[in-house]
Formats: C-alpha cells, sequence, structure tokens
C-alpha cells in the first residue's frame, strides 16, 4: 500500500454502505417488528376474547419485550441480530459441516 494517504481517507470507512440512522433501525429489523406485529394481532384476534383483560395486556407486554430483545445486536455478531442468531444460526450450523464446532459449548473453567 505504498503511496496511500490515510489522512485524507480513512481505511475501514465504507462511503457507500451508510448505517440506519433513526434508532439503528434497518429493513431488516423493520420486517422482524413487522413479523411481530402479526403474530401478535393474529394471535390476540384468535385466542382472546374481544374484551380487554389483564391476560391480554401481559401477552401484549411480553410481545413487545420480545420484539424488542430479538432486534438487539447478537453478542457473537454485532452485525447480526438476536432474531437471526436463535432462529438460523442453529439449523444453518446443523446444516452445514464446516460450521459444526461453532455450535459445540465448552465449559470457561476446567474441572479438578
Amino acid at each position: 500500500m505504498k503511496g496511500y494517504n490515510y489522512l485524507e481517507f480513512p481505511p475501514g470507512t465504507n462511503i457507500w454502505k451508510k448505517s440506519a440512522r433513526l434508532l439503528a433501525l434497518s429493513f431488516e429489523r423493520l420486517g422482524v417488528l413487522g413479523g411481530y406485529f402479526l403474530v401478535t394481532y393474529i394471535a390476540l384476534s384468535k385466542a382472546f376474547s374481544y374484551q380487554f383483560t389483564v391476560s391480554k395486556a401481559l401477552f401484549i407486554v411480553i410481545m413487545i419485550v420480545a420484539a424488542i430483545y430479538s432486534i438487539l445486536p447478537a453478542p457473537s455478531n454485532p452485525n447480526s441480530m438476536v432474531f437471526m442468531e436463535v432462529f438460523f444460526r442453529g439449523p444453518k450450523v446443523v446444516m452445514s459441516q464446516s460450521l459444526r464446532s461453532t455450535l459445540r459449548a465448552d465449559p470457561i473453567e476446567e474441572e479438578d
């Protein structure tokens, strides 16, 4: 990389790939939230009565918390979501022979 001026254009800056600005909501995250809304709406219309009860309110609160948790960044890959980590990584690892070792859970400390 002879002759490259790092002061003009720092490495790692991709001007074509800008991240989402508002609460880091990308189309992927909005799609997951839309899916949660759809599942919640169908479940509320089919499983619960027309009256607003405590169980209905509790279900709504649990679904909101689950939706927010699922769009958080995944601990193993900050560019991915917890939703993708939970629902898609397991089957992908099971299907791919080269990724099988990534699903193994090793203990942190050795036993005596």
